[in-house]
């Protein structure tokens, strides 16, 4: 199936901006208390809420289309189009009224995803894309880094009880050993969208569902940067390792992952 998948950035862009409103609006008022789904797994009030909002607009502005979000779970035969949505990436930080989240709102179509728009409410970032149109970052062009070595490189490096924690650690080690330099912020969306603005140098992360990464990839892949196969296999019901970098690093990054 093929689209003008562009011509629907400005409405998801502003539905993506009106959501993160809605998220910080709905902290303020008592949603953002958490509860665990599981260890180191959180959500609020919030979470769900801003998912119903979205499904909401969604259905009004592309009627019929499907819908997988992590809260209430939807479709997964990517032939699309599937709008794929994680309301409140980065909800541990969300619910100690941290900055550090964002909504996510990504569509698949093909077993692909071909836009993504990443929304921030404080700072006030839409991060943007879709296939074959370029990278924004509110409304200005972006791109990955120029980085050309690991001993200058930033790399985020997420981490979820997905994977064994040993694993995680010698990830962060043979990275080290390299000469990169490591941070973790709690939100794979954000840490993905901002290697691909240049911000980070590469996002890594041994598993990461669809939810979180679908919108962040079509950004990433239109900004230049180097990505793994993500977006392969049952990506959609059960996640894959990801990898996203500055073009001159990815494959080194590559090798490191695959140790």
């Amino acid at each position: 199936m093929s689209g003008n998948w562009a011509a629907r950035l400005p409405a998801v862009s502003a539905l993506g901006r009106e959501a993160a409103a809605h998220a910080a609006a709905l902290r303020t008022s008592g949603g953002g208390v958490a509860s665990l789904k599981g260890r180191q797994d959180f959500v609020t009030e919030a979470d769900g809420a801003v998912e119903r909002f979205l499904r909401d607009r969604l259905g009004r502005l592309f009627p019929g289309e499907e819908i997988l979000g992590e809260e209430m779970g939807g479709a997964v035969d990517g032939a699309g189009p599937l709008w794929v949505l994680d309301p409140i990436d980065g909800t541990s930080n969300f619910a100690r009224d941290g900055d550090r989240w964002c909504v996510s709102i990504g569509l698949v179509v093909g077993g692909r995803p071909v836009l993504g728009v990443i929304a921030r409410h404080r700072p006030d970032e839409v991060f943007a894309a879709a296939e074959g149109a370029g990278a924004t970052l509110n409304g200005r062009p972006m791109r990955a880094a120029t980085t050309d070595g690991m001993g200058n490189a930033t790399i985020e490096v997420g981490w979820s009880l997905r994977s064994p924690i040993e694993a995680y650690i010698a990830l962060c080690g043979r990275i080290m050993q390299a000469g990169g330099g490591l941070r973790c912020g709690g939100s794979g969306a954000l840490g993905l969208v901002e290697a691909a603005a240049g911000r980070l140098d590469a996002y890594l992360e041994l598993h990461i569902n669809s939810w979180d990464a679908a919108a962040a990839l079509a950004i990433a892949r239109e900004a230049g940067c180097w990505t793994n196969a993500f977006d392969s296999g049952d990506w959609l019901a059960k996640g894959n390792p990801i990898a996203v970098a500055a073009p001159r690093i990815g494959p080194a990054l590559a090798r490191l992952m695959a140790v």
